[in-house]
């Protein structure tokens, strides 16, 4: 027969209940706090029942509940001085000490939740050893490692613990021995609070920082609701103007963060949460979306399609310094556990299905804020899985042949602390840090820092180049040039950019002191190839490289063919019968030939937007390549490119002009 819950113990559960809500109300970013104060009720749970039952009727009950309308209302203070006479009142009402330490931990008071929490267990002898985690943990994040090691190893802890008990046991002994280590370790350089021109009373997280280290921008959190873009430019001494909105776009109504501006300066990749769409699925939670530079500013933001994006959360977007991979965070199904890290790759005019970094960065816990380096090797990321000081700590990891990480490392002490480092960015020269703490001393809640890196948590050596691509006839710039930079010894592809649809220009971060071929090459241009080497580091004053090219009708190769123009009606990808019928028919003469090349190359008109465009002319280069495959050419020997409206045939002032201009070229290359 079951056993009736009697009334104090109803109270108690719903007592217990509204601690942890209270508990996630308290933390707006992600924190191990949440985890740790819920670690401590459940622990309590199992012997505090037993004290329940006439506690909550005694002389500190009215305190204990004026306290708890003072918290209602947002007055910590009263709250906390109602829960202290509670506590003198009724030393054994488990209810006021519970509330109290929640109160501290949210104010990352950790040395008096400790206190607390040891008063309880003396209040309750009892519940010496369900304090023991909480305790342990507080004095973790107040830095008193060798005491909270003391109270573990005290802790009788049962024979088969709960799995998330034991995670959470584990994690918290890994966090006391590193640091110890990062205590007695030499220290790194001081973060310095960047002052009151980019910081406030609100939060400010999320920093990144323009190639020439002159604008900064981050996200502010206004109220604790509302989250936005604002940026800050150097004054003439090096410091700071004051840090302003943004505006719209790319700001809306809704929560904009977690921004990163391309190395170029041309694209804006963030996250917008509060999504919805009308069938409920197709969007939802957070989204990533990315706004482009256009002359009255920056574009409408355009959200990433459904190969990125879910009804979950998508968040934290980096990209690399060749635009080529995109790294966010994810809560989609397959992950390690709470947020992961994943990497998506843009091929074939596409961004590919993303794909978990694994368990070397991800861990059960949240791995956030990604921020890969120019050098496209070292990624820096924040975690609560990884040994730290507490809560969560900022780490960098090397990427190895193979698409393969190595252990994260912990910059160390007081890089993190025992408070919450959130985020972090790194300037050009890979030198300094910018970091979001909510450490001591601040302007607010988080705030903005600056840092100098340590010597082992640096990047590589690299520098920029920038330049444009050129037509070497007439001198008008060529946009869509395709730059392929080679490792000059084996031949391995290392870098890929293009020039720019707008100004024909290109920017991208060079390792040193390694011999590179440059491979240029782009529809209606003869290919050209440079070999290169960089050996100083020019960050922000970029080596400049302009490179010509010759038109192909120059001097044109005669192993080159054009042997087939496929047209399209406005907005369609698929070509028609016959079309696919002659193609077939050409080629086949040739399927065999170990060095016969094909070059797939797809145009649209002047309508429709750069994204839409860019697309669609991959889309139709994509579909005339499959009728080449579908006779046996091998796919090493199709080579498939968008170029959306560049290189017109034909001036888009008519339609029939505009139906010259929506074509797929086809150029047989042979012996």
């Amino acid at each position: 027969m079951d056993r009736p819950v009697l009334p104090d113990q109803q109270r108690f559960f719903s007592f217990l209940a509204k601690k942890v809500v209270y508990c996630r109300l308290c933390i707006s970013i992600d924190s191990s706090l949440m985890r740790s104060f819920c670690l401590f009720i459940f622990c309590l749970l199992g012997t505090a029942l037993i004290y329940a039952q006439g506690i909550l009727g005694n002389s500190g009950q009215r305190l204990y509940d004026k306290g708890q309308e003072y918290l209602r209302r947002h007055n910590n203070e009263k709250a906390e001085s109602c829960f202290l006479k509670s506590i003198k009142e009724a030393p054994q009402n488990i209810d006021a000490y519970t509330a109290l330490s929640t109160l501290y931990c949210s104010q990352a008071q950790y040395a008096k939740a400790a206190g607390i929490f040891e008063s309880a267990a003396q209040a309750c002898p009892k519940c010496t050893h369900a304090f023991a985690l909480p305790l342990a943990t507080a004095l973790c994040r107040a830095q008193q490692f060798d005491r909270a090691g003391e109270v573990l190893a005290r802790w009788q802890k049962p024979a088969v613990l709960n799995p998330r008990i034991k995670q959470q046991y584990e994690q918290l002994r890994a966090n006391i021995q590193f640091g110890k280590y990062a205590m007695a370790a030499r220290h790194t350089d001081t973060p310095r609070n960047m002052g009151p021109m980019i910081n406030s009373r609100y939060d400010e997280y999320f920093p990144s920082v323009s190639r020439d280290d002159s604008t900064l921008v981050f996200t502010r959190k206004t109220n604790g609701v509302d989250e936005d873009f604002y940026s800050a430019r150097r004054d003439s001494c090096g410091g700071w103007f004051t840090a302003r909105d943004m505006g719209t776009p790319p700001n809306s109504p809704q929560q904009e963060g977690a921004q990163m501006l391309s190395a170029d300066g041309h694209y804006l990749f963030f996250m917008r949460c509060g999504n919805r769409s009308l069938n409920g699925w197709e969007a939802g939670g957070c989204d990533l979306y990315f706004s482009y530079t256009e002359k009255e500013g920056w574009s409408q933001p355009v959200p990433f399609g459904a190969t990125i994006n879910t009804p979950g959360y998508e968040g934290m977007p980096s990209l690399s310094s060749d635009n080529k991979e995109l790294f966010f965070v994810s809560e989609r199904e397959g992950g390690y556990g709470g947020k992961d890290i994943y990497v998506s790759r843009f091929a074939d005019g596409l961004w590919q299905v993303p794909e978990n970094l694994g368990p070397e960065i991800n861990t059960p816990y949240d791995e956030t804020a990604p921020f890969i380096s120019p050098d496209n090797k070292t990624l820096y990321f924040t975690s609560n899985g990884h040994p730290g000081l507490g809560g969560n700590d900022v780490f960098f990891s090397r990427r190895r042949p193979g698409d393969k990480w190595e252990q994260p490392q912990n910059p160390g002490y007081p890089f993190n602390t025992a408070f919450d480092e959130v985020s972090a960015c790194i300037s050009s020269d890979g030198k300094k840090a910018y970091l979001a703490s909510d450490r001591s001393g601040g302007e607010g809640g988080m705030d903005l820092y600056e840092v100098t890196l340590p010597e082992e948590a640096r990047a590589e050596p690299f520098t920029y180049v920038h330049g444009v691509v050129y037509d070497s006839l007439d001198n008008t710039r060529v946009t869509y040039a395709q730059l392929e930079w080679l490792d000059a010894a084996t031949g391995e592809p290392v870098y890929h950019y293009q020039s720019n649809r707008g100004d024909g220009s290109y920017m991208g971060a060079i390792a040193l002191s390694r011999k590179y071929v440059l491979h240029t090459y782009r529809a209606g241009f003869l290919d050209r190839n440079d070999t290169l080497e960089f050996t100083q580091t020019n960050n922000l004053y970029p080596d400049t490289l302009n490179i010509a090219l010759l038109p192909r009708d120059y001097r044109p190769p005669l192993y080159d063919t054009m042997i087939l123009k496929v047209y399209f009606a406005k907005s369609t990808v698929a070509g028609s019968d016959s079309d696919k019928v002659l193609l077939q028919h050409l080629a086949t003469p040739y399927i065999g030939r170990e060095y016969t090349q094909y070059f797939i190359n797809g145009y649209t008109d002047d309508s429709g937007s750069p994204v839409i465009n860019d697309d669609l002319s991959f889309a139709r280069a994509r579909g005339v390549a499959d009728w080449l495959r579908e006779i046996g050419v091998p796919d090493e020997q199709i080579h498939v490119q968008g170029w959306a409206d560049a290189n017109p045939a034909a001036p888009n002032d008519s339609e029939p002009n505009r139906y010259l201009n929506r074509r797929v070229e086809v150029t047989l290359r042979k012996p």
